[in-house]
Parts: C-alpha cells; sequence; structure tokens
C-alpha cells in the first residue's frame, strides 16, 4: 500500500491517504473508508500497512483510505461556533479528494459516492455522529468507538436514515441512530428496519478503542460490505450493496482477442445465469450495459444491479468497461478509441461464444454510458433490438458524424427504435427546456420513430410535466417496496403509424439525483424485452409488457 500526505491550504487542512497497491485504474469499484482519530502521526498508519492480512484485504477490496487530521488533537463534535469548523471541513476534504476537474484528468482513484464509509474514535467518533445527523449525503455507513451525541447535532438533524455500528456510545446516540433508522426487529447482531433492511444499526458494549487492522476488518464485514447509499433523493438512501466477494462474473481483463482498435486489451464482465449454463445450447437474449464517465464494472454492477434482473429473466448481461478505462467516445470523436468498433467487436464475440438470440440484442446504460448506447443504437440499429438509457443526453458538443451515420441507414431501411429513457428530478437538466440536451435528445428519438415532436417550452415557459412535452399516455407508480415514498412518472409516446406504436417512454424518477436506482433496471427491461429485430431491420413486438408497478414480480 502507498501513503500520502495531502495539504489543503485553502481551508488550512491536512490528511494522510492510503491507496491500494496495483492500478491506479481498475475494474473493480474502490471503497472509501474515512478514519478520524485524535492524533496527526503517522505509527499507527505505519501499523496497518505492516499487517500483510489487512493489506491483501485492503488490494483485494481496494479500500482507499483518508485520515484527516484533528485541530489540537480533537474534533469540534458539539458545533461550537468558537472552534474550527470540522463539520464544514471535514465534509470539504472529502470532497476535495474525490473532486475529478474536467474529463481529460483521470484524478486519483475515483471513488463514487455511495460508496464512502467512515470510521472514529473518541471526539472522533463524536464527530462522525454529528455529520450523520446534519450532513448524511455519501455517508453509506458509519463505524464509532466511544463517542457522545451533540445536542445541537440532534437539533440540526435532517432525518435522514444512516447505518451504524456503535462501540460504547452514550446512550443518546443509541437511541438517536435507533429512530434515525426506524428500526423495529432485531436479528444478526443488528437492529434493522423491515421494509428497508439496509437500514442496519449494531451496538455493543466494552470493546477496545483502537482503530487497528482487526477493527477496520469488522467495519467492513459487518458493514461496509453489506450497504451503500445511492443518490436516490436528497440525502441518498440506504440500500444493499454488491461488493467483489458477491461477484458471479467472468470477467476479462486486459483481453485482446476482440481485434478492433489496432487490438487493444478490453475489460469487461459477463453475468451467465445459472439457467444458461444449465442449458448453454438453448438460445437466450443478449445485454450490455454500459457505466458512467469516470466509473466501472464494479461500480454499475453495484448500482445498476442488472445482473439480478438476468438472473431472474434468463439473459446474458455484459458489463463492458471503456477502452480508454475512464469516459466512453459518445461522439465518435476521430482522436479517440473508437467505443462504436468495441461494442460491435464485443457483441460478435458474445454470439460466437454463446448461444445468443441474435434477434433480441439490447443496449443501455448510465449517464456517459447511457449516450454510448444511445450512440450505438442509432449507429448500428439492424442489431440492436431496444435501449435502456438512463440519466444523460448524447452528442452534447453536437458532433454530426453519429447523425450522419444514423440517417444514412435511416435511408436505407426505416428503422423503429424502442427506447425506454428515465431522468432524475435533481439531475442538471430536469425539467427539460427547449435547447437542452434533453430535447436533443428526445426530439431525435420521437423523429426517428415518427412520433409527433411537439415544441419544447422555453426556459421562462410553464413546464410542469418536467420532460419538456407531456406524453400521450402518463403513468406514475411506486415500483419499489423497499422504498415506499420512491416515485416514478412515465411518459409514454406513440407513433403515427398505421398501428400506433409506444416507441418512446421518458421517465422521472422523482427526487433522484445523478445516479440510477436498481428499480430502473426492472422497468427497462420490462419494456424492452418485447422487441425482436428481425433479419430484415423490422421489429416484431411479443406485447408481454408487464404493467409497471407489477414489473418486478
Amino acid at each position: 500500500m502507498k501513503l500520502d500526505l495531502i495539504k489543503y491550504d485553502q481551508i488550512s487542512r491536512s490528511m494522510y491517504a492510503l491507496y491500494p497497491d496495483g492500478d491506479r485504474l481498475s475494474c473493480y469499484e474502490n471503497t472509501l473508508i474515512t478514519i478520524l482519530r485524535e492524533n496527526d502521526g503517522e505509527e499507527d498508519i505505519a501499523a496497518l500497512m505492516a499487517n500483510a492480512d489487512f493489506c491483501e484485504l485492503a488490494n483485494q477490496q481496494r479500500f482507499v483510505m483518508l485520515f484527516p487530521n484533528p485541530v489540537n488533537g480533537n474534533w469540534n463534535w458539539d458545533l461550537d461556533e468558537s472552534q474550527q469548523n470540522d463539520l464544514a471541513d471535514l465534509s470539504e476534504m472529502v470532497r476535495l479528494f474525490n473532486y475529478q476537474p474536467d474529463m481529460n484528468d483521470c484524478g486519483i482513484y475515483h471513488n463514487m459516492h455511495n460508496a464512502r464509509y467512515f470510521m472514529g474514535v473518541g471526539t472522533g467518533a463524536s464527530m462522525l455522529h454529528t455529520l450523520a445527523a446534519c450532513n448524511p449525503v455519501n455517508v453509506a455507513g458509519i463505524f464509532t468507538i466511544g463517542g457522545k451525541m451533540s445536542q445541537k447535532a440532534k437539533a440540526a438533524s435532517v432525518g435522514a436514515a444512516v447505518s451504524a455500528i456503535l462501540w460504547d456510545a452514550d446512550n443518546q446516540a443509541i437511541e438517536f441512530f435507533k429512530r434515525l433508522n426506524k428500526v423495529d426487529s432485531e436479528g444478526d447482531g443488528f437492529f434493522y428496519n423491515r421494509v428497508n433492511d439496509a437500514q442496519l444499526v449494531s451496538i455493543a458494549e466494552g470493546k477496545k478503542e483502537e482503530l487497528d487492522a482487526d477493527t477496520i476488518r469488522y467495519g467492513w464485514e459487518k458493514l461496509f460490505s453489506r450497504v451503500c447509499r445511492p443518490n436516490s433523493c436528497e440525502y441518498g438512501d440506504m440500500g444493499p450493496r454488491t461488493v467483489r466477494d458477491d461477484y458471479k462474473f467472468i470477467v476479462h481483463e486486459n483481453d485482446t482477442q476482440l481485434g478492433d482498435n489496432d487490438g487493444i486489451g478490453h475489460t469487461w464482465f459477463e453475468y451467465i445465469p445459472e439457467s444458461v449454463k444449465a442449458h448453454p445450447e438453448k438460445k437466450v437474449p443478449l445485454m450490455l450495459f454500459n457505466h458512467g464517465g469516470a466509473d466501472t464494472p464494479g461500480n454499475i454492477c453495484n448500482t445498476i444491479k442488472m445482473h439480478e434482473i438476468a438472473e431472474k429473466n434468463n439473459f446474458i448481461l455484459v458489463y463492458p468497461w471503456a477502452t480508454s478505462k475512464w469516459g466512453w467516445n459518445q461522439d465518435m470523436a476521430a482522436n479517440q478509441y473508437d467505443d462504436v468498433a468495441y461494442l460491435y467487436a464485443l457483441i460478435k464475440y458474445m454470439k460466437k461464444t454463446y448461444a445468443i438470440d441474435e434477434t433480441r440484442v439490447y443496449i443501455g446504460g448510465f449517464s456517459n454510458g447511457s449516450a454510448m448506447s444511445q450512440v450505438f443504437a442509432m449507429t448500428n440499429p439492424e442489431i440492436i433490438a431496444a435501449v435502456c438509457a438512463d440519466n444523460t443526453r448524447f452528442c452534447q458538443d453536437r458532433n454530426t458524424r453519429p447523425f450522419a451515420i444514423a440517417g444514412k441507414k435511416k435511408l436505407e431501411c426505416d428503422y423503429r427504435m424502442p427506447v425506454w429513457y428515465t431522468y432524475g428530478t435533481r439531475d442538471i437538466e430536469y425539467p427539460a427546456v427547449r435547447g437542452s440536451g434533453q430535447q436533443v435528445q428526445y426530439d431525435f428519438w420521437k423523429s426517428y420513430n415518427n412520433i409527433t415532436c411537439k415544441p419544447t417550452p422555453y426556459i421562462d415557459e410553464p413546464a410542469s410535466c418536467g420532460v419538456g412535452v407531456q406524453g400521450d399516455v402518463v403513468e406514475a407508480y411506486y415500483p419499489n417496496p423497499r422504498y415506499p415514498n420512491r416515485k416514478y412518472t412515465t411518459h409514454r409516446f406513440f407513433s403515427n403509424d398505421p398501428k400506433p406504436l409506444n416507441l418512446y417512454n421518458y421517465s422521472l424518477a422523482d427526487g433522484k439525483g445523478h445516479d440510477c436506482n436498481p428499480e430502473e433496471a426492472w422497468l427497462g427491461w420490462n419494456y424492452i424485452q418485447q422487441f425482436s429485430r428481425m433479419a430484415d431491420g423490422s421489429l416484431v413486438i411479443s406485447g408481454n409488457e408487464r404493467p409497471l408497478d407489477q414489473a418486478k414480480s
């Protein structure tokens, strides 16, 4: 492992950062663990680095560990206005560490917001109780040893659940976290919430007040590997986590057999359902789901959990990693890797390797990967049956190359491309207005699919529906029992064909920021799985889409 001292002069703070071995860019998910000690020395960090078993765990699970240095050996957990504002400084140090200034700068050990955890001892533990109460955004779980509960923090609490392990905490902290997580059941050493069992609280007394290797391992095994915090509402929600120990993927790392881009090595994860393994001769659908910019297959499998839908619905799934190992070349820029060629070669490889139903090849993705999926579908409509896109826009720079290719193929065959698109109401382009990337995207697909393009309102005009143009049919539903208040509103648009077809859908995820929720995997699959792309370019529609509130079953 590698140790650095990072100084943030703009806020007059510093911290140590401990990195895992191996390449900085990895296809696996990083876990960020921030530890609040009451000292600023290196001795305890050196002890971690000298522990071979711990280093093996940290390298395997890619722990990135931050050790912010306290001011004068303690943390201002009680929000004393005469002292350093540690609540603000702590959040800012973590933000600065994860800040990516631009897409051309690959940054350092990029960590997704939903896998950030905190440990603390003494006043550091008390500080984390305050952090969880007042600023739980991107706090996926805390593990505290000792520590008290600030009355000021309780009064200022935003009331968002934060899962916690509390060792030797005071009674006020214990009762606070039980109420915060709305626990109503007990089992396996935890108090938990029956509706959302990712809201957990574990309590113990008489433990040693040390943040050593054994304690950190305990935190990983009992909590950090089990929960995450997606950006699904203003403060995020607690949810179950997928980690490397859970993988049932076939992982190809730097595989050179695809042959595109001058034979460069590619990395991708394959998920093969048990039913497919049992009957390898039976043809099944293929789905590719692309990660977002600065993201990885390991990250996206944890957030969208499309592999769980693949297992239940018997299709083969691939999570590809962009050729650059950073972001997708969604604009088909000539000076970047050709990701269209990569995805084409990957689909060809999957067809050669497995019994794929070539009429049922689907593609989707999140953010930059969502844009890439749409660009691939519009430039290769003859092999893609439908698209499942999540929180993005494509061709932001108005690059005309993808449109030119799509237009040429459209002249050769009047293709239709079914699209299920999801966007969060807290993302940057909500509500959709005239001139936005959202409008460029949906007007393209509406035009492509022979759907009337009605005028999108300008930014100063009323846009109460949020999607720019209201759908021909609008459906509201609450699809996930784990989050009974999580609402989706889907605007369905129908073509002007002799038999009107629902070929474009704009689904709003109420309260969601720039993220993807697991229910979007089953909602998207529920729609796209009914389409087949025939050899002559036409679509066959089975019509077996389920009602949206039943899509998970």
